[in-house]
């Protein structure tokens, strides 16, 4: 990797902690002590092991994952990494289970309540706040191990709780918005729109409606014009903020007004009606099929990097409202993988944890859909294309990680609700949003947030 975009991702990476109200105190090395045993050939032989799978007995551990690329990431999974794990662990089984992130929180509340389920979860940014106290603590076990500093310490904030790391970052994920350039030129636009106003006129510009049904759609934000994580990152960048400093909700603020405001007003752009039917099943890369104009989003529904289409692919921060005379905020995710506290299989756990957050790993799995390893030394190989390194300079500049969004499960059906009613003109824009503020402000009182 070039030093320039090392320099850059560290930048960014670090500055990502100041999204957290309070920065997670990062966990201190295990102290070494000098012991004197004197032991006999007997008793070492008769020495406990030390993880279950040394007892040589036949161990399963189970592993929910979010399944990105179905047929992709679980046979690598499957075929690649749990043989070579088992090398090493002959006697270990390794369960997966895949779900989307439809489906997670769902999945992840069903482990907690009965106090069993999978002994790995896959967690996203935010999580930490909601979980880290029903996570296994392991920093010991991160210290003896000796990697935990490959990894870049804003993502190791993502996972650290009560001063105690408690699993390890599995991907980094900025999003950016990306315009197909030609499209936009043949559309009588110079660039990629960097105003609320130059995005309305290029989600309208840019559809195209035939026998009642999108044919081209202007704008798609990761498949959805009510993307809840696109209003929260608007309001950022807007100069916004979604709690006020007591921790109650801020989501009915001139911000956040400006930015709902905003989606629906894009929204009736591209569908003037709520007749019109929405585009066919995706079959790859929309931009890649000229089905979409500009879409905000991650490198994971773009054409590979390596495509000659990049030549007519632009790639910027976004949008904002003139009004506040602000800039751009490239929202940053860490998605992330820890062992609850009820596993029962602790030791074998986090061997495979480690194992799967070993360079060469966190390497194969991010390239597979264009995210940063978060591990400094898995920076090789793919890492550095060009479309990385400008995706990276993205980072640096405008990135914010996606964290510290409280009882996020809540929030994101409360923001559905709420933006779904206003879009179909069953509430006005400040109905909604002070349903929103309301709502949510009981939703973390009773969770103990608020007083």
């Amino acid at each position: 990797m070039s030093n320039k975009l090392y320099f850059l991702i560290i930048t960014l990476l670090a500055a990502l902690l100041v999204a957290c109200n309070t920065p997670a105190e990062q966990p201190a090395p295990a102290e070494e002590t000098e012991t004197t045993t004197e032991t006999t050939e007997t008793e070492s032989e008769e020495a406990a092991p030390e993880t279950e799978a040394e007892t040589g007995e036949r161990t399963t551990i189970q592993v929910m994952l979010v399944d990105y690329i179905p047929d992709v990431t679980d046979v690598w999974l499957e075929e690649e990494v749990v043989p070579a794990f088992q090398e090493e662990y002959p006697n270990v089984d390794v369960e997966f289970v895949y779900v989307n992130w439809g489906t997670l929180d769902e999945t992840v509340q069903g482990y907690f309540a009965a106090e069993s389920g999978a002994d790995i979860i896959n967690l996203g940014s935010e999580y930490v706040a909601e979980y880290g106290d029903r996570l296994a603590p392991l920093n010991a076990q991160m210290a003896e191990w000796g990697e935990l500093d490959q990894f870049v310490p804003a993502t190791l904030d993502t996972v650290t709780w009560d001063g105690e790391v408690r699993g390890l970052p599995w991907l980094t994920a900025p999003r950016a918005v990306m315009c197909r350039t030609d499209i936009l030129e043949e559309l009588g636009f110079d660039g990629a729109p960097t105003t609320f106003e130059e995005m309305i006129a290029v989600a309208e510009a840019g559809t195209i409606i035939e026998d009642n049904a999108l044919v081209r759609q202007g704008f798609m934000a990761d498949g959805l014009l009510n993307n809840w994580q696109e209003f929260i990152n608007l309001i950022w960048s807007n100069g916004g903020t979604v709690y006020n400093e007591d921790g109650t909700p801020n989501l009915n603020s001139p911000e956040a007004k400006a930015a709902l405001e905003f989606m629906n007003a894009r929204r009736a752009a591209i569908l003037p009606s709520d007749t019109i039917a929405g585009l066919p099943e995706a079959s790859g890369s929309r931009l890649a099929t000229g089905e979409v104009g500009c879409r905000w989003g991650n490198l994971w529904g773009a054409p590979p990097t390596d495509d000659p289409l990049w030549e007519n692919i632009s790639l910027s921060p976004g949008f904002v409202s003139e009004e506040f005379g602000t800039e751009p905020v490239a929202q940053v995710f860490n998605d992330w993988l820890a062992i609850p506290a009820y596993s029962e299989n602790l030791d074998t756990a986090v061997a495979f944890l480690q194992f799967l957050g070993s360079a060469e790993n966190l390497n194969a799995y991010n390239e597979q859909f264009g995210s940063f390893p978060p591990r400094q030394d898995a920076w090789f190989g793919y890492v550095d294309d060009p479309i990385m390194q400008e995706m990276g300079q993205i980072m640096s500049d405008y990135g914010v990680g996606f964290a510290d969004i409280r009882e996020t499960a809540q929030l994101r059906d409360i923001l559905v609700a709420e933006i779904d009613a206003y879009f179909s003109g069953l509430q006005d824009v400040d109905t909604a949003l002070d349903n929103i503020n309301t709502q949510y402000e009981d939703v973390l009182r009773d969770a103990g947030r608020i007083n």
